[in-house]
């Protein structure tokens, strides 16, 4: 009798682990996942041929689960009294539902007595896990991921934070520059407000001032031209009268007034 197992993922996590048996002239071959969660559905697949005639007496594969408290059997593939030919197989599913509580990995067993001979061999294999190490990957592959993005953000946003930085400081000095200047700028101007204020007081009052003018200007103004006319019409009568005057006495006669002189009688 010999019996040689190959166990162990023959792929990446999740896939199927492999074990192969040999009793006699029986062979065998059992597929199983290599990790499961609890209350997953488990496929394990089982294979037998045979390099001579067998007559099968019995053969069974058992597998079973730790539950917290006791080893519980889970699914179980039994042949009686079969005959397997020369260069013969067949195949058989073991189809289970594994318990909420299950844990650990499952437990195979294998027993096969045949008229050519007889043997049987236990293994553990089948990770139960509530995360698997296919998952686990997974997410470990996700986040290594994510951390290289967040990463090369991160240098990014370092990078564009220290340009910011550098001209948030020049727009700083240029801001306390603008300040100072403003400062400077406001304080001259309420100097010169403070003067447009009292010269626009003293405008106002010049202007008040002016309008007064322009109004005793405007009044005199025509007290003025009334005076230019009564002059003008004065003159124009004396110029007249002194015509008349004149005219008047080239017409006239000559009247020659004599005054003579009497002798005073002497007084002697």
């Amino acid at each position: 009798m010999t019996l040689a197992l190959g166990l162990g993922p023959t792929a990446k996590a999740s896939q199927f682990g492999t074990a192969t048996f040999t009793y006699g002239f029986l062979w065998g071959l059992v597929e199983f996942p290599d990790e499961v969660h609890p209350l997953d559905f488990v496929t394990c697949n089982l294979t037998i041929g045979a390099y001579i005639d067998v007559n099968i007496y019995n053969f069974t594969l058992q597998i079973s689960g730790f539950t917290g408290q006791d080893w519980v059997a889970l699914g179980t593939e039994q042949l009686t009294s079969y005959n397997l030919a020369q260069n013969k197989n067949l195949t058989r599913q073991v189809v289970f539902t594994l318990p909420q509580s299950t844990s650990g990995k499952l437990h195979y067993i294998i027993e096969a007595s045949t008229d050519k001979g007889f043997g049987n061999t236990a293994f553990y294999a089948t990770n139960v896990h509530a995360v698997t190490y296919e998952e686990l990957s997974d997410l470990y592959n996700t986040l290594l991921s994510n951390h290289t993005v967040l990463q090369a953000n991160y240098y990014q946003l370092l990078t564009n934070y220290t340009t910011t930085n550098q001209t948030f400081n020049t727009l700083l000095a240029d801001y306390n520059a603008t300040r100072t200047a403003y400062n400077l700028l406001n304080s001259g101007y309420e100097s010169l407000h403070a003067n447009y204020t009292s010269l626009k007081s003293s405008y106002d009052s010049l202007q008040q001032h002016s309008t007064y003018l322009e109004e005793k200007y405007d009044a005199t103004t025509g007290e003025l031209t009334i005076v230019r006319y009564l002059m003008y019409a004065l003159g124009l009568a004396t110029v007249i009268l002194a015509a008349t005057a004149v005219y008047f006495r080239k017409k006239a006669p000559y009247i020659v007034l004599r005054k003579e002189t009497a002798a005073k009688p002497n007084s002697h």
